[in-house]
């Protein structure tokens, strides 16, 4: 009779999590909630391993076989207790919250993306002591079921083969969302929410003792963009197919799963593009939602074979820019539960820290927006918000008693007013008022495309209104001046200054005037603003922006010979740069 030796064999291309103190080993012991969970599993396989490997060693008497299979079926009910609780764990706690957290700042920058996108190579190492143990009992349980039909092992078999099925088909991820919003027309090619391209990725976690990274490489694994109304069907029929992209194309539509640099076996689907196929009224594509639908088909050992779909988080895709569409999409994937309810509303109100949060990585996600396509966003961290900076917007949103926000006010509570010219009119017009996501997303433009260095500085205070900024400026030594968003004027700076003598006054600048000269020339060259000597908080004005130009001196006359006083109350009536 034939030993179950596979019990413990490791390939040398497949090492053990348990023998490799990688950082991402460590990671995973650092988590003690799954350490705790793990070693209760691993002590009932060692109960499990232990009775098997006597069982085929020969020195078990006929007489007592009986007893030792009774006990090892016994000890398999506990071992799968034990696999079902760290399942739950894995799935449940460790993967469908960082699925969450995944939904929540893919509305955030590449850095914020790419920090939570690290996670996975610790929660691959986890699924991966996890999977060792579920094969090998796997293994074991095969032996046992061969050798000694009738006794019980066949049940035992499947039911751990069930979980080892579901544990696998569900460790294949959407690793990389697509964005919320994809603009797709030629009119919006120069617009900053023009992305034409992104990139998404199907990952494998774990898998390795079930060979998937061994009979996985190479795959291919294909890609179409869906309606809504389909992904719906695929929650309740999992195995409708899909053949062909529904009213756009998707591009590439296939990619082959690779081993990457981290070892990790992934199919990144790069530089995606979507393309309408034919004739699309823009208001009618601008209120459907799509998603992005993977097919698998992959085999494991134990002839388990990993057949279904991977839907992505839903998305919009706009002929044409449309700005309260995109308000919408960040409200959706900032605090809707799409992973556990895919496809489902946005709550009436959220919390003080979760519009905060979410109000900041939407920011810090436009202020990086590159101005072409073409353009490579650097993964660096952004600059966060302040907690007055955050308190002054959610005080914006009106909060109630108990501090949760409606998100209604943020689509339709006005917080701005903007001067809009009458059709055919240079000089006559009306003030309309702004509500607060128009507000919030035109000064993140602003900062993209006029200010976005000095902000990441520190040199722009930021959110703060006119009040406010008069008290923190009197509580000042020097002369200061302080770069705030106006609350009131819709898309302008605010300058504060204050004097030598103490006197406040505040100077105001629009996306125009920035187009032609930046704030710190504005700032070095003007005499409004000679004599400052620090950027508020406390930032050497020189220092920050560098020495001042000098006045340009306009030529006076000497011929005559006038006397020196005759200039002394003189000088040019508009000031040239």
């Amino acid at each position: 009779m034939s030993s179950p030796d596979m019990m413990d064999f490791e390939t040398d291309s497949v090492q053990s999590p348990h023998s490799v103190q990688s950082p991402a080993t460590m990671a995973a012991q650092v988590d003690s909630n799954f350490v705790m969970r793990h070693n209760v599993t691993a002590e009932a396989y060692q109960l499990f391993k232990d009775d098997v490997d006597f069982l085929f060693s020969g020195k078990v008497m006929p007489a007592d076989q009986p007893a030792l299979l009774h006990r090892i079926r016994s000890n398999c009910e506990g071992l799968i207790t034990a696999f079902e609780a760290e399942k739950q764990y894995l799935m449940g706690d460790v993967l469908c919250s960082w699925a969450t957290r995944q939904q929540k700042v893919s509305i955030g920058s590449v850095w914020t993306q790419q920090q939570h996108y690290a996670l996975l190579t610790t929660i691959d190492t986890q699924f991966e002591y996890f999977g060792e143990l579920l094969e090998q009992t796997l293994t074991g349980l095969t032996f046992l079921r061969d050798n000694y039909p009738n006794q019980g092992f066949s049940e035992v078999h499947g039911r751990v083969l069930h979980i080892a099925h579901y544990f696998l088909f569900y460790s294949v991820i959407v690793a990389k969302q697509p964005p919320s919003v994809v603009v797709k027309c030629g009119e919006a090619e120069n617009h900053r929410r023009s992305r034409f391209w992104f990139n998404t990725e199907i990952r494998v976690l774990g898998g390795r003792a079930f060979g998937l990274h061994r009979v996985g490489e190479g795959l291919q694994i294909q890609c179409y963009l869906i309606t809504d109304d389909t992904a719906r069907i695929l929650l309740s029929n999992a195995y409708h197919d899909v053949f062909e992209n529904e009213e756009f194309v998707i591009e590439p539509m296939t990619a082959m799963l690779k081993m990457d640099e981290v070892n990790a076996l992934a199919a990144k689907f790069d530089d995606m593009r979507v393309a309408k196929k034919g004739p699309l009224r823009r208001d009618s594509v601008a209120t459907k939602r799509y998603c992005l639908c993977y097919n698998i088909r992959a085999s494991a050992t134990h002839g388990i074979d990993l057949i279904g779909k991977k839907v992505s988080l839903p998305f919009a895709v706009l002929v044409g820019p449309k700005t309260d569409v995109e308000a919408k999409l960040f409200l959706e994937r900032s605090f809707a539960d799409l992973v556990l309810k895919p496809l489902s509303e946005v709550p009436e109100s959220v919390t003080y820290l979760e519009m905060a949060a979410a109000l900041e990585m939407k920011f810090q996600s436009i202020i990086e927006t590159p101005q072409k396509s073409t353009d490579t966003i650097p993964a660096i961290q952004p600059r966060m918000f302040s907690n007055q900076s955050k308190h002054h917007l959610i005080r914006r949103l009106k909060p109630d008693n108990d501090a949760r926000i409606l998100l209604n006010n943020f689509l339709k509570l006005p917080v701005a007013e903007e001067y809009c010219l009458k059709k055919g009119s240079t000089t006559n017009g009306e003030w309309k008022l702004v509500p607060f996501f128009e507000w919030f997303f035109k000064i993140a433009e602003f900062v993209n495309k006029h200010l976005v260095q000095m902000w990441n500085e520190g040199l722009i205070y930021g959110f703060c209104g006119k009040e406010e900024a008069e008290d923190l400026l009197k509580e000042t030594r020097q002369t200061t001046l302080l770069i705030r968003f106006s609350d009131i004027e819709f898309g302008k700076l605010k300058v504060s200054v204050r004097d030598r003598t103490g006197a406040i006054r505040h100077h105001w600048y629009d996306t125009t005037e920035l187009s032609t000269r930046s704030l710190a020339r504005e700032l070095l060259s003007n005499s409004k603003y000679y004599g400052v000597e620090s950027i508020y908080p406390n930032i050497n004005f020189a220092q920050a922006l560098g020495a001042r130009t000098p006045p340009n001196e306009p030529p006076k006359p000497r011929h005559l010979q006038p006397t020196p006083l005759y200039f002394d109350n003189q000088d040019a009536g508009m000031f040239t740069f």
